[in-house]
């Protein structure tokens, strides 16, 4: 399940600027696939933080998550160089994942998954796969 959809977004940085980022065709019609590619995209980076801490998918994802989500999902819409305050937005959006997968911010009160090692927990741990350069 998406954290977001293209209606969230279109309300979140307004229809016309979502039409000129997702428009790839010239048509004054956002193309849904390059919406579709952008929040997959986001999705992808969200649960890369968030899995090893959370349990997926979330039943209903909160707020901040959503936040993230538009943020990530705009940078990706800037298919040439976005503008630095677009690049500022989404460099905040992945400290605040950082900070959730390290256990430093917790989502809404939610209980982190105990099924798995968490990063930063006592257990021995060889490597934080996100840092593998893979």
């Amino acid at each position: 399940m998406p954290y977001v959809n293209a209606t969230d977004l279109g309300n979140r940085i307004g229809t016309d600027q979502l039409t000129r980022l997702a428009d790839r065709d010239g048509d004054d019609v956002a193309d849904t696939g390059v919406i579709d590619a952008a929040i997959a995209e986001a999705d992808g980076v969200i649960d890369g933080y968030l899995a090893g801490r959370y349990d997926l998918p979330l039943s209903s994802p909160p707020a901040l998550l959503k936040t993230i989500a538009c943020d990530l999902i705009l940078y990706a819409l800037h298919w040439v160089e976005p503008p630095e305050g677009i690049r500022n937005r989404k460099n905040d959006a992945i400290k605040m994942l950082q900070s959730i997968a390290d256990g430093k911010l917790v989502l809404d009160g939610r209980t982190p998954s105990t099924d798995t090692p968490q990063w930063g927990d006592a257990l021995p741990v060889m490597a934080d796969p996100r840092k593998m350069g893979f």
